[in-house]
């Protein structure tokens, strides 16, 4: 049949035609296909493509529903500034459910609606291996840091570590113990060495000055002790026990008018004292200065009224001012205080006597 209708258009195409009987017999053309056949088919397609696609979106609910509900709070990530529209990377509407279940975050919206795709940067959660591998990192560079300070630090025991626990004024403490312990056992050397090794460590340590002077004075060496309370009074020109100590000193050796000195330049700091006040009433009477004397010791009877030899020592310097009656009184008043020894009440009454 295709044969025949190829010769027939051949024929056509030529223009002929070929009798036969009353009528002519032209090319017949080939029949066109229906268009209601493509449109049928067209329309299949479409309902396998639905079919298909339903079919997919309940598998992929699914999967959703299968996947496990988290329950916690949202972390709060701040967005880095947005991009131009040129780095905006379009995701298919598809792809959000597939970000659902893989656990990426849906992507966000642009300002026509159209999903975009945020990139941010995910920290990676510290799970609990990672916590216990940081603790036992850091124990271990503690330990290390104890070792090492071990190496650097004396040890326990060391006489270093023990120095430095131990003040200046504790060490002479212990010097100034062991001399004393010295000088009751006999070893006087030893405890003058134990003195000097305390005064050596703390220079104001007084106490240890007054002990190496007594043992000194009692061994006769007073040009030492004097030394030794020269530079207790340089350090201290307040102390007046070490002014009358080296007063005393320098009146047995006859200097009475460098004694007073070292009384005077103390007296300011030693004015409420009474035996620091008889004793340079008794130098200035020494010094035929009777007036001086008189007022000073007017100021050690004020603090101790009662005592007898201060009260003989005030008659004298009165007597010798022609100051009877005051001097009479002052004598009196050391006979009934009932302190003199029985030589000095024998003096006191002769004194009487003589006004």
């Amino acid at each position: 049949m295709s044969l025949i209708n190829q010769v027939l258009n051949e024929l056509e195409s030529r223009g002929a035609t070929v009798p036969l009987g009353e009528q002519t017999i032209r090319a017949v053309p080939p029949r066109r296909k229906s268009h209601a056949v493509r449109y049928v088919l067209v329309a299949v397609a479409l309902v396998i493509l639905l079919v298909a696609g339903k079919w997919y979106q309940g598998r992929t609910m699914t999967v959703v529903h299968e996947q496990p509900v988290v329950t916690a709070m949202p972390k709060v990530v701040a967005l880095p500034p947005v991009a131009p529209a040129s780095a905006i990377v379009s995701v298919p509407v598809e792809a959000t459910s597939m970000m659902a279940v893989s656990g990426v975050s849906a992507p966000a919206a642009d300002l026509h609606g159209k999903p975009v795709l945020v990139v941010k940067s995910e920290e990676q959660p510290v799970t609990a291996p990672d916590v216990k591998k940081a603790a036992r990192h850091k124990s271990r560079q503690a330990a290390d840091r104890t070792a090492d300070d071990a190496d650097v630090m004396p040890a326990e025991n060391s006489p270093d570590l023990e120095l430095k626990k131990v003040s200046p004024q504790q060490r002479a403490e212990n010097e100034f113990r062991k001399a004393n312990l010295a000088l009751q056992e006999g070893r006087t050397n030893d405890a003058l060495a134990g003195y000097e090794s305390a005064l050596l460590i703390d220079a104001s340590y007084k106490d240890a000055r007054k002990a190496w002077v007594s043992v000194l004075i009692s061994l006769k060496r007073n040009e030492d002790a004097e030394r030794v309370l020269q530079k207790g009074l340089k350090r201290d020109p307040h102390d007046a026990s070490f002014a009358m100590l080296m007063a005393r000193l320098q009146v047995e050796r006859g200097a009475m008018q460098l004694a007073l000195d070292t009384l005077q330049k103390t007296l300011p700091y030693a004015e409420d004292q009474a035996d620091y006040q008889a004793f340079l009433a008794a130098l200035l009477q020494r010094q035929n200065l009777q007036e001086e004397a008189v007022a000073h010791y007017q100021v050690a009877l004020k603090l101790a009224p009662n005592n007898g030899i201060w009260l003989m020592g005030l008659g004298i310097s009165l007597q010798a001012l022609k100051r009877n009656d005051d001097a009479r009184n002052a004598y009196q008043r050391a006979l009934a205080s009932n302190s003199l020894s029985a030589q000095l009440q024998a003096f006191v009454q002769n004194k009487l006597k003589e006004l």
